[in-house]
């Protein structure tokens, strides 16, 4: 994960956080499509350039294979593979962490 950051991936994430808990159906889950589109609205929303969108959404993918799954970029825009909601948010607040994390030995 050390290829460039955007100064606006974590409040993208944050953002895509909070969109995501209201997309969830009521058994909890989501669809990963839900999740890119999530992103994408929320980098908008905060007026991020498209690449740095695309940069945030590299840095989950890249989370969530840390984290065992073998497959997200074809998660990320499936909009019929369902995931758990709670894992879906431990891979955003993850990124979220990492992102804090390497701000910290930056800084």
């Amino acid at each position: 994960m050390t290829n460039m950051v955007p100064d606006s991936a974590p409040r993208i994430l944050k953002r895509t956080l909070e969109k995501l808990k209201c997309r969830a159906n009521s058994n909890g889950e989501c669809f990963g499509g839900e999740i890119t589109e999530s992103l994408r609205e929320a980098g908008v929303a905060l007026g991020a350039h498209h690449v740095e969108i695309l940069q945030t959404r590299r840095l989950l993918m890249r989370t969530m294979e840390s984290l065992g799954e073998a497959y997200p970029a074809e998660i990320l825009q499936d909009y019929e593979h369902r995931i758990q909601l709670s894992k879906a948010l431990t891979f955003l607040s993850e990124a979220i962490d990492w992102t804090t994390r390497q701000r910290c030995h930056v800084s």
